[in-house]
């Protein structure tokens, strides 16, 4: 098509309710008639508007998103993320271009991707290490009567306030949403239409759970605007709200979900912070020592031994001490030294070595598994534990940071 039928063509699709209705109308006569058009030559249409009827009339609503919305790839385009921009053209990518109208704003989900490396720009840890796993959503904002959002380089944008962020069922959306998951976000404005890419750690792992997209007014995640539901973790709109507050669900495959990875993230967030921070970061006093007792010389080994990696990175999935590893990783090489063979997994590591009854009676070396599921590390003494945390890396912390499920010790009495 030339630019001058392509600038005709958006025209006829501009976002206005009048026109939009009138198009609606056209459409239902071009599905009536659609047998002897043909013949009649009597539809007294543009030419602009007769393309806008043929396209819709032949597609779906889809395509009408897809001519007055840039694509998701067109906006990490925009801002110079030509790495993010193929992502979002690959088959991994979902393309959603829904719209949602609350307040005095119609908000689109134009599409989601989630994996790892995709962008140019990877978000780094405090320690260095990059964020491998990340979720980046674009969304389109708009006012409905029509008036253009500010540019971003104009002074009335530093006056709209919106707040873009997945959020998971089952965990409180105002203890985890994208300010604590290492989120951020990159606004352009394109033709009145504010778009808004935003990113955080990767949703994909929680696949099995429902997973939601919300955008309301205000800076920060807004209490009033959504509901949510203690019992069976489920987030929904506040339908007396009276201003913005759009919630989409998010099309995941659940074959991606990762309940292992997905629990120890949930661990490592910190969603007590007086009291988690406090107990998940401890430093040892310089006159701490590993006990080790008769019987027990080979776990007191294994507890002075996983000492040396602390401030190590943590890394899902993999199990280097000294690159990066996960909980049932960090335990897995840690004991593999020692020559004690343990599974890559938490819950395979549960069934290794004898229970221990109480925490009263455990020794340097045990096992400590949480109930936050698939979370275990290795017991040091004076109430203290050394393990792999998601974002922290190889720390340690008192042993009730979270509750404790059971103890087992790798090596009998």
């Amino acid at each position: 098509m030339d630019k001058r039928f392509d600038d005709a063509l958006r025209r006829a699709l501009a976002p206005n309710d009048e026109v939009n209705q009138r198009l609606k109308q056209k459409i239902l006569h071009c599905v009536e008639e659609q047998g002897t058009m043909a013949e009649k030559q009597k539809m007294k249409l543009s030419v602009a508007a007769m393309a806008a009827v043929f396209l819709l009339c032949v597609s779906s609503v889809t395509v009408y998103g897809a001519w007055k919305y840039m694509s998701s790839s067109d906006i990490a385009g925009r801002v110079q993320d030509r790495k993010l921009a193929e992502a979002f053209r690959s088959e991994h990518a979902q393309n959603i271009n829904e719209a949602q109208c609350y307040g005095e704003y119609r908000v689109t989900l134009l599409g989601i991707i989630s994996g790892e490396l995709l962008s140019e720009y990877p978000h780094y840890h405090a320690d260095g290490s990059i964020d491998a796993d990340r979720t980046y959503a674009v969304v389109a904002i708009e006012n409905t009567d029509g008036t253009p959002m500010p540019d971003t380089s104009e002074e009335s944008y530093g006056e709209l306030e919106f707040f873009a962020s997945p959020l998971i069922c089952g965990y409180n959306p105002a203890l985890v949403n994208i300010a604590n998951m290492s989120g951020n976000f990159t606004d352009i404005t394109e033709e009145g239409i504010l778009y808004r890419l935003l990113e955080c750690d990767s949703v994909e792992i929680f696949a099995d759970h429902d997973l939601y997209l919300c955008v309301s007014d205000g800076m920060f995640y807004n209490t009033e605007a959504y509901l949510y539901d203690e019992l069976t973790g489920k987030i929904s709109r506040n339908e007396e709200y009276e201003g913005l507050n759009a919630l989409f669900s998010l099309p995941m495959d659940p074959s991606g979900a990762n309940p292992e990875a997905a629990a120890e993230y949930m661990a490592g967030l910190g969603t007590e912070p007086d009291i988690l921070t406090e107990k998940l970061y401890v430093e040892l006093e310089g006159t701490f020592e590993v006990e080790a007792s008769e019987g027990n010389e080979k776990g007191a080994a294994a507890a002075e031994y996983a000492l040396q990696f602390v401030g190590n990175p943590y890394v899902w999935g993999e199990d280097s001490l000294t690159e990066g590893t996960d909980s049932s990783g960090f335990t897995m090489s840690v004991y593999g030294y020692l020559g004690i063979s343990l599974p890559h997994s938490a819950s395979g590591q549960r069934e290794s070595g004898t229970e221990v009854d109480a925490l009263e009676n455990a020794k340097p070396g045990d096992l400590v598994f949480y109930e936050t599921p698939s979370h275990v590390a290795i017991y040091i003494g004076d109430d203290m534990v050394v393990h792999a945390m998601p974002k922290t890396g190889i720390c340690i912390s008192e042993v009730d940071f979270d509750t404790i499920a059971e103890i087992r010790r790798m090596e009998p009495e």
